[in-house]
């Protein structure tokens, strides 16, 4: 069994946190880092520091499963939200209202990435780019992916660049590879409310957005983690818990074997 280990450094200052993705979970997810900088700061942390990425603009057809009113029709959902938990709770967090960049994860720009995207070449694009790196690692990333359907949903912990040999988790890409062959085309987009709930259960965005909340507020609070993730099917009313153990990732293919080498043998990532 492996676990993760809380950085030191996210023990001392604040925990740099880049969401990209401000819809269904995204929105939910960005109402779970208020309340988490809240608690961190009651307990004399230094909270976090949240910058959101999200080109779109709030529609009807997101009233009701997004976390926005109806006063707030046309206007940029990640400065809507982050506007909303400056100007209420004082913070100094940052919109940026445009699509996600990579330049955005230069070093040392963010400590965890947050993903909360419905579009598979993203987060394919994100997980290429996931390295272990030879020799110390200044500014280490971890990567928390949060996917859903209808009534399923995947939340995964996993590192995005760390040091060689530091006890590689894996991130959602590569347990889930096949994000990279998802055709995003096929999905057309939603025209009303009432045609976005009837392709996704109405609590799915906020029970996923509570689990992520759960595995960092265990990781703040206990400092490590055992499980990295949990799986979510709400039509068995089951969230089941995702463990940070080899032989699961291997039920998953993860380390793929190196070609030619019938061995299972641990790959960079």
């Amino acid at each position: 069994m492996a676990c993760l280990m809380i950085p030191e450094p996210w023990l001392l200052r604040p925990v740099r946190v880049l969401l990209v993705g401000a819809g269904g979970t995204g929105s939910h997810l960005f109402g779970a880092l208020v309340s988490l900088d809240s608690a961190l700061r009651a307990l004399d942390h230094p909270g976090l520091c949240v910058t959101v990425c999200d080109p779109d603009r709030v529609s009807a057809a997101n009233l009701g499963r997004q976390a926005f009113w109806r006063g707030e029709i046309g206007q940029n959902k990640a400065e809507t939200l982050v506007q909303r938990a400056n100007l209420a709770m004082g913070l100094d967090w940052v919109a940026v209202p445009a699509r996600w960049s990579p330049r955005r994860l230069r070093e040392g720009a963010c400590d965890l990435l947050l993903t909360a995207v419905d579009r598979a070449k993203v987060r394919a694009d994100i997980g290429r780019r996931a390295r272990a790196v030879a020799g110390p690692v200044a500014h280490p990333i971890w990567w928390l992916d949060a996917g859903n359907a209808e009534r399923e949903a995947q939340v995964v912990l996993g590192h995005w660049r760390e040091r060689a040999g530091a006890g590689w988790v894996p991130n959602v890409f590569q347990l889930y590879p096949e994000l990279a062959e998802i055709d995003d085309a096929r999905r057309p987009p939603s025209c009303s409310a009432a045609d976005s709930l009837a392709r996704q259960s109405l609590p799915i965005n906020r029970i996923v957005a509570d689990v992520a909340l759960t595995l960092l507020w265990r990781l703040f609070r206990e400092g490590r983690l055992d499980a990295h993730g949990a799986l979510v099917d709400l039509g068995a009313l089951a969230v089941r818990p995702l463990r940070a153990d080899p032989q699961v990732w291997a039920s998953f293919g993860w380390p793929p074997r190196p070609r030619g080498d019938r061995r299972a043998g641990v790959i960079a990532p």
